[in-house]
């Protein structure tokens, strides 16, 4: 499959930078090296050491070799024998646990799933993600909501499941997670064991899975996460891959798409390398070398919707990237665009201190909807449909931005599946780390 298109309207670096920036990804990949032929690199279930960038490839690795002994097989069998049982499941979490779940639901299901019958959700269940912050009102209407059950369609309908994460916070010290565990409990009083110990899986280490086993006598089999891979870091591990297979989407590709760009990453020089064109149009290349003096804020558009919720992701990784992101501005949108764009004509913004990424995707997944001009009474053709009216806009607000000085880049998706999610993730994930390496000193010195 075809990996994304980077396309940038700045200079290229020149040879020295450029050699700079290869180097420093040489350094990075060096680190994180892992040979897989060595046993304890390739055990069944994730190891505790287990890093971000080598994580598609131990998942896919392990899974093809140990099947479901793996902790990919693991998340399958979880997924495939209770989805059945339930109409609903809920996640909880810290806010970077539950992100990458939730904004992989939001880019690849009906924005409207939850309202689906069980039938039109290919009895799929129902999915809320919850993060610690959850307030008294909007717990209780969770609550409800789970209480009513679905829309009667079968027999399902009032049993619903939690996926709790988490690693050293002590279980007492979340209230939410407390009282969903109750919950769950008192909903599954009544079924056998064999089907209840499937209504809780804990996702966290060994300290954590026995806390949910007090709260939730029986529980199901916990899956792993290394300390490394919390927050938006775990997206490939079974925070973000679990939630994904209850929903039927395809877990290998998204860890194939991903492994993808790990070997573009690895191997290909700076003209065709996705991670280091993307790291030099944002601003990680300045005139004097690495890092600018002038530190760019950074700002995506999301021209397709559904991928909006990948901005929310993306706050996770600003333990990663001190760099920039400091707003977390979405200039697909009116409001933001208005907003920017008085901002820099009335001289409270400079254009050159941004850096707009322009996310868009090839092709719909629906059939075009036709829109009508005012006052017309001919037949429409597709240059009046909304997807091409989006897509002649999109020029313009370049345009635009370009006018005012704004640097900007586009990200070309072919299409909305697993496998270019698994890429954008992935490419997004490495230059966080490049960056906050690169500014803590840990690479790059000296460049």
């Amino acid at each position: 499959m075809p990996l994304l298109r980077f396309e940038t309207d700045q200079e290229t670096p020149s040879g020295p930078l450029i050699a700079a920036l290869q180097r420093v990804r040489d350094t990075f990949v060096d680190s994180q090296a892992i040979d897989f032929d060595d046993a304890e690199a390739l055990t069944p279930r994730l190891p505790e050491t287990q890093t971000f960038f080598s994580l598609p490839e131990q998942q896919l690795l392990a899974y093809e070799k140990y099947r479901e002994a793996s902790e990919l097989g693991h998340v399958f069998r979880i997924a495939n024998q209770t989805h059945d049982f339930i109409d609903a499941l809920v996640v909880v979490g810290s806010f970077g646990d539950v992100a990458g779940g939730e904004a992989l639901f939001q880019a690849c299901c009906d924005p409207y799933h939850n309202e689906l019958d069980r039938a039109a959700r290919g009895s799929k269940p129902r999915i809320y993600f919850v993060d610690d912050e959850l307030d008294n009102d909007q717990l209780q209407s969770l609550l409800n909501r789970l209480a009513v059950g679905g829309y009667g369609d079968s027999a399902a309908e009032t049993r619903w499941a939690l996926i709790a994460a988490g690693n050293a916070e002590p279980v007492h010290d979340r209230p939410v997670l407390q009282h969903l565990l109750h919950r769950n409990r008192i909903a599954g009083e009544e079924l056998d064991s064999a089907l209840r110990s499937r209504l809780v899986t804990p996702i966290g280490d060994a300290g954590f899975a026995a806390e949910i086993l007090k709260c939730s006598p029986g529980c199901g089999e916990r899956l792993q996460v290394s300390s490394n891979l919390t927050g938006g870091l775990g997206v490939f591990a079974p925070l973000g891959l679990l939630p994904s297979a209850f929903l039927g989407l395809d877990c290998i590709q998204l860890l194939v798409g991903a492994a993808a760009v790990n070997a573009n990453f690895r191997s290909d020089p700076f003209e065709t390398n996705l991670v280091l064109r993307f790291l030099a149009a944002n601003g990680l290349v300045g005139p004097d070398g690495l890092t600018s003096s002038i530190e760019p804020s950074r700002v995506f558009a999301w021209w397709a919707r559904s991928l909006a919720g990948l901005d929310r992701w993306r706050q996770t990784l600003h333990r990663c990237e001190p760099r920039g992101d400091r707003e977390p501005i979405d200039l697909a949108t009116d409001f933001a665009r208005s907003d920017l764009l008085g901002q820099l004509e009335h001289g409270h913004r400079t254009g050159d201190s941004i850096v707009c990424n322009h996310v868009v995707v090839d092709a719909i997944r629906t059939d075009p909807l036709p829109i009508a001009p005012a006052g017309s009474v001919t037949g429409l053709d597709d240059s009046s449909a909304l997807p091409q009216l989006h897509r002649d806009e999109l020029p313009v607000i370049r345009r635009q931005l370009e006018t005012l000085g704004v640097r900007q880049n586009l990200i070309r998706l072919p299409v909305i599946d697993t496998h270019s999610l698994g890429q954008l993730l992935q490419m997004l994930m490495l230059a966080a780390a490049i960056e906050s390496e690169v500014a803590a000193g840990q690479i790059g010195s000296g460049v």
